[in-house]
């Protein structure tokens, strides 16, 4: 029998270092802060799941053995849920330093 074995891109150390470095000079700019900065990332982010459903839900199934259901309903849940909770997490006492 011969194993097939997938040429995947691979993230690298380094590689994840850069973006994290890069994501903190982001964040310590202070734009993450705005309100309609936040709520067009979520909206992004629900728009991006809805055009990848399909690829999410078999990823999860193939890494973590999520059954689809639960995959779509679950992990779409959480993001709806974030959008609803926008203006509690742009309150002026709300710090995200």
């Amino acid at each position: 029998m011969t194993s097939e074995v997938e040429n995947k891109p691979v993230f690298c150390t380094e590689s994840a270092k850069e973006l994290v470095k890069e994501l903190r000079a982001s964040v310590a700019t202070g734009k993450t802060k705005s309100y309609e900065w936040r709520l067009t990332q979520l909206n992004a982010m629900v728009k991006m799941m809805e055009e990848e459903e399909p690829q999410i839900v078999a990823a999860l199934h193939d890494d973590l053995s999520k059954p689809e259901l639960e995959s779509s309903i679950y992990e779409a849940a959480l993001v709806i849920g974030a959008l609803t909770e926008i203006d509690y997490c742009c309150e002026d006492n709300c710090s995200f330093d």
